[in-house]
């Protein structure tokens, strides 16, 4: 009897030290083996990543002046796990930044990562938020698009939209030049989501976008369009172009469409009430504002075919430098 006892129990110890040394190998496995995994993981878990831009690219005329360059921002946004006082988060921003209070509240109750309020915020502003020192409340650097000389070439240069990004003319053609790569922070976070005080953080720095180089003359151009205006006042004309280029190497000097709009407000249309216009009628009057007719319309060439017809005929000689003729305006053919 004594020895049936005995070899269940060897037989049960057996089986427990199989048990703890599968369970041990498990562990090594996970531990040893698969560590640089499961870390890798937990980290991602815990850490929190904030986004760097990066300065756009700067757009110069042929002589070094600036056309479009940058201007420092910042960006407001809000983390719902790290808020401690939210009416006076709600209260504080929908003061400062002139946004109704149940647009902010409804961000702040979101439960999620990170919820931007507002973007291109001016860094005064931005300030006076940072000096509340509210908890939850997020201050990021940033960049606005910035045109100095704000209607003059508007067309050709176009503008960018809240995320830095080309829309139109320029802007948008040379995007991949101009952009630039964001870098990011990462910062360590406990398990409701809440930032580690001095804890490691890692970086990696923005790269500027590539700086552009036009054939453009600043002082052409605003010469350029003075002509134009005049012309268009003059005439009655709805609207009047002027291209003047190189014809050696078809270099651009200057490109006029008048009226131009302003650069730092592209969506601004003048002499209209916007909120009398349905979404549909008013993207319809942006799109011919921002349109650059030297490039997308068509239009009769008129006296500059001149130039054709009298160099064809110079070429064939029908016609020699001494040949004079009564243009009395009109030909019956």
């Amino acid at each position: 009897m004594r020895t049936i006892q005995k070899k269940r129990l060897l037989g049960l110890l057996i089986l427990i030290l199989l048990l703890v040394l599968a369970v041990v190998c498990r562990l090594a496995w996970v531990m040893i083996v698969q560590s640089n995994k499961y870390s890798g993981l937990a980290k991602d878990l815990h850490q929190r990543e904030r986004e760097i831009k990066a300065p756009r690219g700067t757009i110069y005329d042929r002589n070094g002046v600036i056309l479009a360059g940058n201007k420092a921002v910042c960006s407001i946004s809000v983390i719902h796990s790290q808020i401690t006082k939210p009416d006076e988060v709600i209260r504080s921003l929908s003061d400062l930044l002139l946004i109704d209070e149940a647009e902010i509240r409804k961000k702040v109750e979101t439960v999620s990562a990170r919820e931007k309020i507002k973007s291109n915020v001016p860094k005064e502003t931005a300030n006076q938020i940072r000096d509340l020192n509210l908890d939850g409340v997020m201050i990021d650097e940033d960049y606005k698009r910035y045109y100095p000389y704000d209607e003059l070439a508007s067309t050709v240069l176009g503008f960018t939209g809240s995320d830095n990004q080309g829309i139109i003319g320029l802007e948008v053609t040379y995007e991949n030049i101009l952009k630039g790569e964001n870098g990011f922070i990462l910062t360590m976070t406990d398990g409701k989501g809440r930032e580690i005080p001095n804890a490691e953080e890692e970086r990696k720095e923005p790269k500027a976008g590539k700086d552009l180089y036009l054939t453009m003359d600043i002082q052409i151009q605003k010469y350029a369009q003075q002509i134009c205006e005049k012309v268009k006042e003059a005439k009655h004309a709805n609207r009047v172009s002027l291209v003047a280029m190189n014809p050696q190497n078809g270099e651009l000097y200057a490109m006029v469409n008048v009226p131009e709009f302003h650069l730092n407000e592209p969506y601004t249309l003048e002499n209209q009430n916007s909120s009398e216009l349905s979404a549909e009628k008013k993207q319809d009057m942006l799109n011919k504002m921002w349109r650059n007719w030297c490039v997308s319309d068509t239009y009769e060439p008129g006296s500059t075919f001149k130039i054709v017809t009298a160099t064809a005929g110079l070429e064939s000689g029908a016609v020699s430098p001494e040949d004079t003729f009564s243009c009395p305006g009109f030909r019956i053919v």
